[in-house]
């Protein structure tokens, strides 16, 4: 309980922060220009929008099935700076691993919007995140916990001559997970995405005659990898390439992608990513979605 009073603690001092380094604009969900970026299934996007995440994921393990159902909450506390909680449930069929279900331990964060560029079409952001230690159900969760400070960054290729690659844009983001179990191995994440939106294409370069439902999607490959730090494994990478579509409209986007690994030590099986997210910037623009200090 103790440890717990001290996470809460350190929750508090980040809307104190956000209020110290200063407002930046917020925009709905990440949009630099006249850019979205789309909320990747793998990895943050660059924005700190209000949103509603969800997340389902299938795939063979070592011969065992996993599933899981992420969910993710941010909530703008000024127009710069938004807290955000997040978790999974996980179900791990027996095969060759053990059966596990339950939560996993929860994560809060803070998270910083350090910029955007309309003209350029480019955004940045940091997020300082802790998952906190025995939160989540004793088949799934930890006994320790797992801070991770990232960098999230969003580039569109609106500027470029060549107008085929006008509507193509990427995104990325870095992070060092580092557990406060020193006999647990730190490690590197990170992951970029390749982005082609239909919508950016018709509305900004030129229109090719796409409908219902086309024109609202945005083909996407993300890449998320983790590499090993220390601790019997370093250098080891693991990781999936992952190809897909996102549909976005004004309110929500909802996206499906393969999970296909990258190589042995990922595994051999071909997973799937369902993905759903709801624009509360946009649903509840004076409520939930509102920034609690302008």
């Amino acid at each position: 309980m103790q440890r717990l009073h001290e996470h809460i603690r350190v929750w508090m001092l980040w809307p104190v922060l956000g209020l110290i380094i200063g407002p930046t604009p917020v925009y709905a969900h990440a949009i630099a220009g006249m850019r979205l970026f789309p909320s990747t299934l793998s990895f943050d996007d660059p924005g700190i929008g209000a949103e509603l995440p969800l997340v389902f994921s299938h795939i063979n393990v070592d011969g065992s099935e996993q599933n899981v159902l992420a969910w993710s909450f941010t909530k703008p506390i000024t127009p710069g700076f938004s807290l955000v909680a997040s978790g999974d449930y996980q179900s791990l069929v027996p095969g060759s691993m053990s059966a596990g279900r339950g939560w996993d331990n929860l994560t809060v964060a803070g998270a910083w919007q350090l910029y955007e560029n309309d003209n350029s079409e480019s955004m940045g952001m940091f997020s300082l995140a802790d998952t906190i230690s025995n939160t989540g159900s004793r088949a799934i969760g930890s006994p320790y916990s797992t801070w991770r400070p990232e960098f999230a960054f969003g580039q569109g290729l609106g500027e470029v001559s060549a107008n085929w690659l006008k509507p193509a844009a990427i995104t990325g983001a870095l992070s060092v997970s580092v557990p406060t179990d020193p006999t647990v191995p730190r490690t590197l994440n990170w992951g970029f995405s390749l982005q082609y939106s239909i919508p950016y294409l018709q509305d900004f370069v030129k229109y090719v005659g796409l409908k219902a439902p086309f024109n609202n999607m945005i083909a996407v490959v993300e890449f998320p990898m983790q590499t090993c730090l220390d601790n019997g494994c370093h250098g080891q990478t693991t990781g999936y390439i992952n190809p897909g579509i996102i549909w976005v409209n004004h309110y929500v986007q909802w996206g499906v992608e393969l999970q296909i690994p990258v190589n042995r030590r990922t595994g051999n099986s071909v997973g799937i990513l369902l993905g759903f997210d709801f624009y509360l910037d946009d649903l509840a623009p004076h409520t939930i979605g509102a920034p609690i200090w302008q």
